[in-house]
């Protein structure tokens, strides 16, 4: 196989479509072969990943109990539908610094991204990557933040410069974040938005992770709030903590013009240079006070409606680390120019049944009316909330708000389905990341241990034995949940998914269009990047299996053209030009070609070549590798970091001889 764009390679053979076929890689080690068989059904395929069946699957949607705000520009890098790689290339030491002190809040390195969807390569050489999270960071699998996401042109990665991968090392299901967002989304909430991924860096297998928003980012921010505008002044945000042994929580209540309860706000806004006191005194306390004064001037700058959804989320979902139970880990934003704040929650792993202090049971016992009586470290008084729900249209929106909630995706038979397909998604991957060694250099660290079978029991179980208190599975939390809900409000749960007169919510469409290659030649894509030694990747007959489409449109959210018809460029079947000609889809539908087409596959290895010949000096200095070239200096080495340099690090093992120099 031939270096298509690192890391994808690709191979071209001489068949008729459909043909099967799977791969084997050969190391130094051996031969790992697929045991699974693929096929391709037309002249091209998609960028798949070695050793995973699924490349693309379609979801079961949620009907979308609100419409969607117009607001939210929705990003490709969300499409749920896969499971995508990022590769991070950074110096050795870096990396081992930023694992061994992970809880050093000031370490951030520089380090090369490479980001690898089924239909495109996307690099950034100038990244940023530094640990994520509060208490994760004492976890044995570390979650990350990459910023600095732009191309050489200031091109980002789908409308987002920075991202964070969450590690959900608490979660053996890995879904409770993903399936909390989709509720959000189904709500019509502006929320962050997530997938999963895997990561490698250096080379090395990290994990499955759930790649999400970054809140504080100023991409995040207008793609979300002003319809993808940049915003031209300085925003506000701040974000909430919890820390009851110090006598304060966020709970968004005035106590004053001054107050210890005001030091658990956070500014995360705009301006570089600021006094956090000032910016809580200037800007957030106006606003607690006009809160507090809410139920008699009927007056707040606040998007209610929202926040009363999120509220509505949260006691569905159980979210013991947010707002409602434990006032904190949350944000609040203020749109300068409409002097309109909103709230925005995160952080979701501990919901839906995990409540990680081993009383799940115990919450799904607590009413609407009585909800924070759980929280028995503070008070119950939630004065945001408590004031908006003083107006009594405020209240009907609310429970109307849960009503419709369980009515169309808060139910067994909505969100049932949507788990088994996001299950079968990530299940290869999940095994995967179980059994990998893990990067913290705590000596400390927290670590569940969980396995395959605690995946499996999490994703399907819908009972539970009498001695369980704690880790419901995903699907007994919301049957449990919905009915009780339900019983409050007097209203029953539907036998079957009801439909929505606005639709369902998807997600944006990572479609072909963002092909890497425009190639007409069949390509077969397969990633492996586990391994530093020289590989050849042979293929047997074994891409993904694509369905049929019924009702007109094509591509991947809809599958491919029945009857021989073409697959437009705009996603449409047909059997003239116009659907045939330029543009057309060919994993898809059929294309314009001669009888016999040439079938090329992908596969993604970090392959090691010999060859010296023909291969470009790197413009970046220190760099090297299929991403930059060869080392500018004669006598100079290729690590297997593409890294240069002249001592045993760089020219000793996993040396890259196809760009410098090696032992």
């Amino acid at each position: 196989m031939s270096l298509l764009e690192y890391p994808v390679y690709q191979a071209t053979i001489n068949v008729n479509p459909p043909v099967k076929y799977h791969y084997l890689l050969k190391t130094g080690s051996g031969t790992k072969e697929e045991k699974f068989t693929r096929q391709a059904t037309t002249s091209e395929t998609l960028n798949e990943f070695f050793d995973r069946s699924i490349t693309v699957k379609n979801h079961p949607l949620l009907p979308k109990v609100y419409e969607t705000p117009s607001t939210v520009k929705q990003s490709k890098l969300f499409d749920d539908k896969h499971v995508s790689t990022i590769l991070i290339n950074a110096k050795a030491s870096e990396i081992k610094n930023l694992h061994n002190n992970p809880k050093n809040e000031d370490l951030k390195y520089h380090v090369e991204v490479i980001y690898v969807n089924p239909y495109t390569v996307k690099k950034f050489r100038n990244a940023k990557l530094a640990i994520s999270g509060q208490s994760t960071v004492k976890a044995k699998k570390l979650s990350y933040k990459i910023s600095g996401l732009k191309t050489d042109d200031d091109k980002e990665l789908f409308g987002r410069s920075s991202i964070k991968l969450r590690a959900e090392h608490m979660d053996p299901s890995f879904l409770r974040d993903k399936i909390y967002g989709d509720i959000l989304n189904s709500l019509g909430v502006p929320t962050l938005q997530n997938k999963f991924v895997r990561l490698y860096i250096n080379k090395q297998p990290i994990g499955l992770f759930d790649m999400t928003d970054d809140i504080n980012s100023s991409h995040f921010l207008k793609n979300t709030f002003n319809g993808g505008n940049k915003y031209t002044v300085d925003n506000a945000v701040f974000k909430a903590d919890y820390y009851p042994d110090g006598g304060c929580w966020g709970d968004l209540g005035y106590y004053g013009s001054s107050s210890k309860m005001y030091d658990i706000y956070y500014y995360k806004g705009d301006k570089e240079k600021y006094d956090n006191d000032d910016m809580v005194s200037d800007i957030l306390i106006p606003f607690l006070k006009e809160a507090k004064n809410y139920p008699s001037t009927g007056k707040i700058n606040f998007d209610v409606n929202s926040f009363l959804k999120q509220m509505a989320a949260e006691y569905a979902a159980g979210g013991m680390d947010n707002y409602w139970l434990r006032p904190g880990n949350y944000y609040i934003f203020k749109d300068m120019k409409k002097n309109k704040w909103s709230f925005i929650d995160c952080d979701f792993h501990y919901s839906l049944g995990l409540s990680g202090n081993n009383n799940a049971d115990k919450l799904l016992t607590y009413s609407i009316q009585n909800y924070p009586k759980y929280n028995t470290k503070i008070t119950t008084s939630r004065p945001l909330l408590d004031n908006i729900r003083k107006i009594k249209s405020n209240e009907t929106y609310f429970m109307n708000v849960f009503k419709n909630l369980v009515k169309y995706s808060f139910n067994i038979n909505a969100l049932g389905p949507r788990i088994d397909s996001l299950a079968s998604l990530i299940r290869e991957d999940v095994y995967w990341d179980l059994q990998l060694p893990r990067v913290s250099g705590l000596s400390k660290s927290n670590d569940f241990k969980y396995t395959s079978k605690d995946f499996e029991a999490q994703v399907k179980n819908t009972s539970i034995s009498s001695s369980t208190h704690e880790l419901f599975p995903l699907k007994y939390w919301i049957i449990k949940r919905s009915q009780f809900i339900a019983s409050q409000l007097g209203v029953s749960i539907p036998s079957s998914v009801v439909k929505s007169s606005l639709g369902y919510f998807s997600c944006a469409d990572a479609s072909a269009k963002d092909r890497n290659s425009s190639s007409a030649e069949n390509k077969k894509t397969t990633i492996k990047v586990t391994t530093t030694k020289k590989s050849t990747t042979t293929k047997k007959s074994t891409a993904t299996n694509i369905s049929v489409s019924n009702n007109g449109k094509c591509g991947a959210s809809y599958g491919r053209c029945p009857n021989n018809e073409c697959c437009s460029k705009y996603g449409y079947c047909g059997t003239t030009n116009d659907y045939c000609g330029n543009g057309c889809q060919s994993e898809f539908g059929n294309c314009k070609s001669t009888n016999v087409q040439k079938t090329t596959k992908k596969a993604t290895t970090t392959k090691a070549s010999n060859k010296t010949s023909s291969v470009k000096t790197s413009t970046v200095s220190g760099r090297c590798g299929p991403s930059y070239g060869r080392c500018a200096g004669s006598n100079e080495c290729c690590s297997q970091y593409n890294y240069c340099g002249k001592t045993s690090d760089y020219c000793g093992r996993g040396c890259q001889a196809g760009f410098g120099l090696c032992n």
